[in-house]
């Protein structure tokens, strides 16, 4: 080993000096993942097999693939990576590891200041990766659910042909392992506020390096405890969420900002020590006017001293006693780390953990479920439903009905996943049904999130609303402030599926709000992008790339796949309806454009068979469209279908060629939507004006401006090309307050005023079309100079 530093992004490895530095700060480093990192560090040329660095971490052989996995999460962690993302080290399958980050190295330095001293109880930081972030990772915590956002998937019921899917979606705070005491009577009337609730921090670890599972174990377990004696705490993924902002500036978050952040009036930091051959666990909870309750114990199992000391602070607190349900000492403890690699976004880890099991902890319904979990979030949702159909008819589901209640409620959220929504809907139906008798208020709240979600999705809007505002109070009783931002936010969600976005504009504005307080990056891209949506369905293409420019912003905090392909998507699309075509092209022929988006199937075809429309490509719209029909289930998003069936029509008879037929595209053009009924007239030719007069009166019902343009443009070009100058003129003054900020409307008007004659007219009319153009091509024949207009006759 040298004495080299080697620097990679903010952070600096000191082989000298034996210490990593973070932005000139010396970061809490274990001599294990000290090693692991110099090691991969030192042969980044190549990728290094499992059991070479297990001799150069361990100094032995006989080290287990969990063990290493743990100091591989350690590792990533105290540099800001993670399993998913993988800017750093990276996993090279069925083989080991590899250094991948850009790394330089340094001569020795003059010694750096000494670092700042952390609060024995400050729990170690958060590290923050460099441009990639967040998804506060779909909350699988069963008591303060991730509340869905109702998906605007395939139904014939869609306002615009593109949307952008909030990535919030059915989490629904489905996923607890078993708890069998009896929760507390709900309160028996809603606060008119949130109750303060409590914020439980991240355990501050002194002990060896197999451990490192207790920083997010401990917190989750000890929260999950608070809520089991009956007292409102948030989940851990929305501990983790908030205090993504809160570690960026030092070693440990300011109390002050994260308690304002957060709504909470604890806040609970809690350190666990090794001493001899016992544990130590200290709890220390503050309330905003500095009153603090302790709560201490210590054994020869961790656990098992998390669990005397919480119970402690939990009496203390004036919460009720918990019933002894835990299961044996090492399930328990392979749960909890299993639980810890998930809100680590480690899903690998927590796979393998869960998988390496002793066979009779692998028959245990804990277990299987847990493993439904990680299902669920690495996006295998068929797996993951046939896990929790076996447990549910099972023995321990039909002996414990609250675990029968959270595997139905985990249930709906597969299904929504799935769009199965009538299925996940009888799920929730018979998970409200146990939940309302014997639930917290968190879970039925999310049960009926997840009901009112399946109800919207499927157009019952009344029976959704009154899911949702039930399920507002039920978690404003429950104390989490973000999970009542993501109910605001479905009811803005709900207004686009009952085709109002000028609505919903409401509803997203005040959770975007909710969610900037509260620093929750996730959430607040994710309703940036329906605020983008409902912008374009309401043709104010500025304000629609605005919000995309505040997506954009977080792209570099936001970790999910899925959800950066959102943000991209949603960027792409405000792009091209400002004309700045290859900026929109660049980002959806990234690979990260590609991900799978919930709720958003085929959303990146019809963009790329957009941006050829808006190009002036009809060849290239005809080829795009026909790929994506080819294996494109007709009960898929079908509105979006009709929409990309329409655009290959209309390309098929620019170019006079034959129209596809139905058998062979799939399309239905029997129904009443606004795409389907200009195809229809776009079929019939010389005798489309009943149909293009039907699209145009249901375009006005429907009162959706972008839906009003598209029915009045193609009507006025069929108008025009039979010389009906006078008509069109007629038509284009329904959609004349949206021309100013519409290139389609505005080269109508060009169009317009060149065929009468109106020169002064026409000018004016081109320099607006040429603004709003971007790089959208002008027809030449618009362009052509009018002839002087006549003089007027005396």
């Amino acid at each position: 080993m040298t004495n080299a530093r080697y620097r990679f992004g903010s952070h600096v490895l000191d082989l000298a000096k034996r210490e990593l530095l973070h932005g000139g700060a010396a970061v809490a480093l274990p001599a294990r993942v000290f090693e692991c990192l110099v090691h991969l560090i030192e042969h980044r040329d190549r990728a290094v097999d499992r059991d070479e660095l297990a001799r150069a971490v361990f100094s032995r052989d006989d080290v287990s693939d969990a063990q290493l996995a743990q100091i591989i999460l350690r590792s990533r962690r105290a540099i800001g990576d993670d399993g998913q993302e993988q800017r750093a080290i990276r996993t090279v399958p069925r083989f080991g590891y590899r250094w991948v980050a850009e790394t330089t190295v340094e001569p020795d330095m003059p010694a750096a200041a000494p670092p700042v001293v952390v609060p024995t109880l400050a729990p170690a930081p958060l590290q923050t990766p460099p441009p990639v972030a967040d998804e506060p990772v779909p909350a699988p915590d069963a008591r303060l659910p991730a509340v869905p956002v109702a998906s605007r998937k395939g139904r014939g019921r869609r306002a615009l042909p593109v949307a952008a899917v909030l990535v919030l979606v059915a989490s629904v705070a489905v996923f607890a392992w078993q708890r069998r005491a009896e929760p507390p009577a709900a309160p028996a009337a809603a606060d008119a506020q949130a109750q303060r609730a409590i914020m439980v921090l991240p355990t501050r670890v002194e002990g060896p390096g197999d451990v490192a599972w207790a920083r997010l174990g401990l917190m989750d377990y000890l929260a999950d405890r608070i809520r089991r004696g009956g007292l409102p705490a948030l989940s851990s993924d929305t501990t983790l969420s908030l205090l993504r902002d809160a570690g960026e500036a030092g070693p440990a978050p300011n109390m002050r900002q994260l308690r304002e952040a957060a709504r909470v009036d604890w806040i609970v930091e809690s350190q666990a020590s090794r001493d001899g051959g016992h544990w130590r666990v200290q709890l220390r909870a503050t309330d905003r006017h500095g009153l603090v309750q302790r709560g201490k114990a210590q054994g020869g199992d961790l656990l098992d001293a998390a669990r005397v000391a919480g119970d402690r602070l939990l009496a203390a607190l004036g919460g009720d006693a918990v019933a002894s349900d835990e299961p044996e000492p090492g399930l328990a403890e392979r749960l909890q780390r299993a639980r810890s690699a998930m809100l680590a976004n480690e899903l690998d880890t927590a796979r393998r953990i869960l998988n390496e099991a002793p066979e009779l902890q692998r028959a245990r319904p804990q277990l299987r479920y847990r493993l439904a979990q990680v299902d669920f979030r690495a996006g295998q949702y068929q797996r993951g439903l046939a896990t929790l159909d076996e447990l549910l008819a099972g023995d321990a589901a039909r002996a414990d009905p609250m675990f029968r209640a959270r595997l139905l409620n985990s249930r709906g959220a597969m299904l929504i996943r799935l769009d199965r929504y009538a299925e996940a809907e009888r799920s929730y139906d018979a998970a409200i049904d146990l939940l309302e008798r014997r639930g917290t208020p968190v879970e039925l709240g999310g049960a009926l999130t997840g009901r009112g979600v399946t109800r919207s999705s499927q157009g019952r809007f009344d029976q959704a609303l009154a899911d949702l505002g039930r399920a507002r109070v039920q978690l404003l009783r429950g104390g989490d402030a973000l999970a009542v931002a993501r109910v605001d936010a479905n009811l803005g969600n709900l207004e686009m599926d009952r085709e109002r976005p000028a609505q919903a504009v409401g509803y997203f504005e005040k959770a975007a709000r909710d969610f900037e307080s509260m620093g929750a990056v996730n959430e607040l891209a994710g309703i940036s992008g329906m605020l983008l949506t409902a912008h374009l369905q309401l043709l104010k293409p500025e304000a629609a790339l605005a919000e995309s420019d505040r997506g954009w912003a977080l792209l570099p905090r936001i970790r999910d796949p899925a959800q950066r392909a959102n943000v991209l998507l949603g960027r792409a699309e405000a792009l091209i309806a400002v004309g700045r075509l290859a900026e929109a092209g660049k980002l959806l022929a990234m690979p990260e454009a590609a991900q799978v988006v919930p709720g958003d199937y085929k959303r990146r075809d019809y963009l790329r068979m957009e941006l050829a429309r808006q190009a002036g490509d009809p060849r290239a719209v005809m080829r795009i469209a026909d790929a994506a029909l080819d294996d494109w289930p007709p009960e898929r998003r079908p509105r979006l279908r009709a929409w990309l069936e329409l655009r290959r029509d209309q390309a098929a008879d620019d170019l006079g060629l034959p129209l596809a037929g139905d058998a062979t595209t799939g399309g239905d053009l029997s129904g009443d939507g606004v795409a389907q009924l200009l195809r229809r007239a776009i079929r019939a030719g010389a005798d489309g004006e009943p149909a293009y007069r039907a699209a145009l009166v249901r375009a006005e019902q429907r009162a959706i401006p972008k839906e009003v343009a598209e029915a009045v443009v193609a009507h006025a070009h069929w108008r025009l090309a039979r010389g009906q100058t006078a008509e069109a003129g007629g038509l284009a003054g329904r959609a004349a307050p949206w021309a100013e900020q519409d290139f389609a409307l505005a080269l109508l008007q060009v169009e317009l005023y060149a065929r009468l004659g109106l020169r002064e007219q026409w000018e004016a009319a081109l320099v607006r079309a040429r603004e709003l153009a971007g790089e959208r091509p002008i027809p030449p024949e618009l362009l052509a100079p009018l002839p002087p207009e006549p003089p007027a006759v005396p």
